[in-house]
C-alpha cells in the first residue's frame, strides 16, 4: 500500500487540475469560443481517463466506498458533454455542464479525497 500513496497524492492533485479545466470551459463557453471550450473538454476528459486507470487497482486494497459509482456518473456526464459537441451543435453545452457534469465532477472528487486523503496524510 505505500507503494500507492504517491499515485494517491497525484491524483488528488490531478482532479485539483481538473477543476481548474472545467472552470476554464466555463468561461470558454461565456466567451462564446466552443473550439476552445472542446480542446479544454478533451484535455479534461484525458485527465478523467488516466485517474480512472490510477485508481483500479487501489479500489481493492481501501475501505468500502463509493468511488466506483461517482465515477460512471462523471463518465457519463462527460460523455455527453462531448457527445453534444461531437453530433449536435453544442447548444446545450452550458446546462450539460451547469446541471450535471458540474455536479458529477464535484461528487466524485470529494469522494475520491475522502476516501484517499487519510491515506497520503500518513
Amino acid at each position: 500500500m505505500n507503494d500507492q500513496i504517491e499515485v494517491m497524492k497525484q491524483i488528488v492533485e490531478l482532479t485539483d487540475t481538473m477543476e481548474e479545466g472545467l472552470e476554464h470551459v466555463k468561461g470558454q463557453l461565456d466567451q462564446r469560443s466552443p473550439e476552445k471550450a472542446i480542446q479544454l473538454l478533451f484535455d479534461t476528459t484525458n485527465a478523467f481517463t488516466h485517474i480512472e486507470k490510477a485508481v483500479q487497482p487501489i479500489l481493492s486494497e481501501i475501505p468500502e466506498n463509493n468511488i466506483q459509482e461517482k465515477t460512471d456518473k462523471l463518465r457519463s456526464a462527460l460523455s455527453a458533454m462531448v457527445g453534444e459537441y461531437e453530433g449536435n451543435s453544442g447548444l446545450k453545452g452550458r446546462e450539460i455542464l451547469q446541471f450535471i457534469l458540474e455536479p458529477a465532477f464535484k461528487n466524485w472528487r470529494f469522494e475520491l479525497k475522502e476516501v484517499l486523503m487519510p491515506y497520503t496524510l500518513s
